[in-house]
C-alpha cells in the first residue's frame, strides 16, 4: 500500500494525476473522508486499493496498513505560504477557515502567514514523522527530477506523465517577488517546516 500525503500547494494535484496514471482505479483519492488516525476504520478503504492520496495526517492509516509506504512532496515554506495566499485570493473557497479569514478580514500576506491553519502546516500534516519514515519525498522546486526518482521505484514499468496542474498562470518567474521583511516574517512562523524541508533536501542530494 502506498500512502501519499498531499500537503496543500506542494504539487499534490499534479502528483495525483501521476498516481492515477500508474494505479488507475486502484488509486483511492481521500479528501474529506479520513483526516486523522482516530477516524480511520477497517473497511473504509475500498477493496483492491493499492494507493491512497489526499489531505490527511501522515499517520492516519498507520493502524489499518502498518506495512504501508509513505510518500509526500514538500516545498520551501516561503513559497508554500505565498502560493497558498495567492491561490486563495484567486479561488475564494469559503469552506476553508484560512481562506475565509483571508477574505473576511482582508489579510495581507504576513497576517495570512500568522494564521494557525497556515503556519507550519507541512510539519503538522506530517504528524511528527521524520524524513526517514518516508519511502519517497519529492521536492517541488525540482519537480522533473523528483518525478523521475519516483518513477524508477514505483512506476511499474510505465513512463509517468509530467503534468503540472493548479499552477498560477499569472506568474512569470519561478519565485514570488517578496521583500526581505516578508521572507523573514514567514520563516519565523514556519521554523518546523523549514527544518523538515532542509532535511528532505539534504536526503535528496544536490
Amino acid at each position: 500500500m502506498l500512502v501519499s500525503v498531499h500537503i496543500p500547494k506542494c504539487a499534490g494535484m499534479s502528483f495525483h494525476n501521476v498516481l492515477r496514471d500508474i494505479y488507475r482505479e486502484r488509486c483511492w483519492t481521500n479528501y474529506g473522508r479520513i483526516f486523522s488516525r482516530e477516524q480511520a476504520r477497517s473497511g473504509v478503504v475500498p477493496q483492491g486499493t493499492l494507493c491512497i492520496h489526499g489531505h490527511f495526517m501522515a499517520d492516519a492509516f498507520d493502524d489499518i496498513f502498518p506495512r504501508r509506504e509513505l510518500v509526500t512532496w514538500v516545498r520551501h515554506p516561503v513559497e508554500r505560504v505565498a502560493s497558498m495566499y495567492h491561490f486563495f485570493l484567486r479561488n475564494p473557497g469559503m469552506r476553508d477557515d484560512s481562506c475565509r479569514a483571508l477574505h473576511e478580514r482582508k489579510l495581507g500576506l504576513r497576517e495570512f502567514a500568522d494564521l494557525d491553519g497556515v503556519a507550519n502546516l507541512s510539519s503538522r500534516l506530517l504528524a511528527g514523522k521524520p524524513v526517514g519514515d518516508f519511502a519517497f519525498v519529492g521536492i517541488v522546486e525540482t519537480f522533473p527530477e523528483s518525478l523521475c526518482r519516483f518513477a524508477r521505484k514505483y512506476s511499474r514499468g510505465k513512463t509517468p506523465i509530467e503534468p503540472r496542474t493548479n499552477v498560477n498562470s499569472q506568474r512569470e518567474d519561478p519565485g514570488y517577488p517578496l521583500s526581505r521583511e516578508d521572507i523573514d516574517h514567514i520563516l519565523s512562523r514556519n521554523e518546523s517546516d523549514l527544518l523538515w524541508y532542509e532535511q528532505a533536501r539534504a536526503r535528496f542530494g544536490p
